[in-house]
């Protein structure tokens, strides 16, 4: 499959935003006040209404853990570690202690 870099481009590149936003299960309000972007700006780029600049990039692969190569060019490997170590980093002391003791039970399974 070929895109046209022009007309398909932003709407990859939102689409491939929204899945972040969805797999941090973050509402465009949430995920754009972490990013510090507005969430107009958001809608849009999700949409592919609008591109986004190497700062608000930035903004996000850091507010987010996520690697650049997902957002600009969809290359998924690492993705999901990367949303899994920024969903634990969300969880306060108590909360990951129990999920720590989960993954040891998850662990002496295998």
């Amino acid at each position: 499959m070929t895109i046209d870099i022009d007309k398909d481009y932003n709407l990859f590149v939102g689409l491939r935003i929204r899945e972040i936003r969805e797999s941090l299960h973050l509402s465009r309000e949430k995920f754009s006040e972490k990013c510090d972007i507005s969430p107009s700006f958001l809608s849009d780029v999700e949409r592919g209404k609008k591109s986004l600049t190497s700062k608000t990039i930035y903004k996000i692969c850091t507010a987010c853990n996520i690697s650049a190569d997902y957002i600009v060019l969809g290359h998924k490997e690492g993705f999901d570690k990367d949303v899994g170590i920024e969903l634990l980093n969300s969880f306060n002391d108590e909360e990951m202690e129990h999920i720590i003791n989960i993954l040891y039970e998850i662990r002496k399974l295998s």
